[in-house]
Parts: C-alpha cells; sequence; structure tokens
C-alpha cells in the first residue's frame, strides 16, 4: 500500500470500522494496514484528524459533483448523491462513527456541517446570502440529514432506496422554493412558524407597509 495521506486516513478508518470509534488505536490502525503508527502519525495524525480528513473528503466530492451542469436541484441531487458515494466506500467506518454518540466527535461534526453544505449549495448554484439564504441552508442540511438516515439503512449496493428519499426531499424543498419559504413542507417543526412571523421574506426582503393607524384614511360606511 502506497504510503499516502489519503491511505493512512483510510487506516485508521480500517481500524474504526474494525473496534468502533472509541476502542481503536494508532496500533490497530497500523495492523489494518501495514504501516508502522509513526508513518500514520506522520502522514494523517490521530483518529482525529483522520475523521476531519474524512469528512472533508466527502465534502469536497459533494462539492465537486454539484459543479457540473444542469439545473440547481439536479446539481445538488448529483452532489449529494457524489458525497454518499464516498460515505458508501468506507461504510462501516461511516456508521461506526454516527454510533459512536461522543461529544467530541459530535463537536467536529457539527463544525465542518455548516461551511460543507454551504459550499454545496454555491457549487450548485443556490444563492446563499440574506434570509431566504440561510433557511435554504437550513433546508438543505434537514435534506441531507434525513437521507444520510435513509442511507445508512439501504443495504443495496446501488443506493436505490437513498436515491429516492434524496429525490423526493429535494422536490419538496423546489415546491417550497417556488410557493415561499413554507418549510413545512420539509416537516421542519418550527421553520414553518419562524416563516410565518417573517412575511416579508416572500416579497425578496422588501418589508409590508404598516396599516394606517390615521381614521381618516380609513372608508366610512
Amino acid at each position: 500500500m502506497e504510503h499516502t495521506p489519503a491511505a493512512a486516513r483510510n487506516a485508521w478508518l480500517g481500524a474504526i470500522a474494525l473496534q468502533g470509534w472509541r476502542a481503536a488505536t494508532i496500533d490497530d490502525a497500523a495492523d489494518y494496514s501495514g504501516f508502522q503508527p509513526a508513518d500514520i502519525l506522520r502522514l494523517v495524525g490521530d483518529q482525529v484528524d483522520a475523521t476531519a480528513a474524512f469528512l472533508d473528503h466527502v465534502a469536497a466530492e459533494a462539492v465537486a459533483g454539484a459543479a457540473g451542469p444542469g439545473t440547481v436541484r439536479d446539481r445538488l441531487f448529483d452532489g449529494i448523491m457524489r458525497g454518499f458515494d464516498a460515505l458508501q466506500a468506507q461504510r462501516e467506518a461511516a456508521i461506526a462513527l454516527w454510533l459512536a454518540r461522543d461529544p467530541g466527535l459530535g463537536l467536529l461534526l457539527a463544525a465542518r456541517a455548516g461551511p460543507s453544505i454551504r459550499r454545496l449549495a454555491s457549487a450548485a448554484g443556490a444563492g446563499v446570502t440574506g434570509l431566504r439564504g440561510q433557511l435554504r441552508l437550513a433546508a438543505l442540511a434537514a435534506i441531507s440529514l434525513r437521507a444520510f438516515d435513509t442511507w445508512r439503512k439501504d443495504e443495496s449496493p446501488d443506493m436505490t432506496a437513498t436515491m429516492a428519499e434524496l429525490d423526493r426531499l429535494l422536490d419538496k424543498a423546489e415546491r417550497a422554493e417556488r410557493e415561499g419559504p413554507g418549510f413545512d413542507l420539509l416537516g421542519l417543526p418550527g421553520l414553518a412558524s419562524l416563516t410565518a412571523r417573517l412575511p416579508f421574506a416572500r416579497a425578496g426582503g422588501k418589508q409590508p407597509e404598516p396599516v394606517s393607524s390615521d381614521p381618516a384614511g380609513q372608508t366610512g360606511d
């Protein structure tokens, strides 16, 4: 096996897949790959560094997939599915990371998630600025999480169920984009009531004019 950062990263992922996040050690990674522990540490670092590198790899693949031709919706679909292709290549490790329930790992995932979603949206040509942009990113994060939940239960080699669920979620998001930011269409309680309190969001940021309280401006019977 060639001694590269990617190979050292995969050595850690192999150990995590076999031993779990908490139990995996540098010696496990060395045994899995045939590398010396010092080489793994030099090339990628510890298991936290390797996991961060893996998350960055998945995010980069998603961005590359979204940067192709097509509509915004099609590019989001292609990007998210390309990210799942990268996850699928390390499926056992990815699921082990998800099941770890480790606070430090949770912070790492959270820190990577926001920038990754924003770059994916930008690569697909979706606006990410202003109020609508922030709501769009929140919806895209929810879509990605729901699709991931389907993916981890999807044992088909071609990820048929994952593609179907992602397609369904993007259809709902596209309808929400046309009809206004009523993200109840995505099944996100809380965001619906938030946007209901922000009626100017439908007008591209233009706030509604206040109702006049001057009796002279009212029409009599």
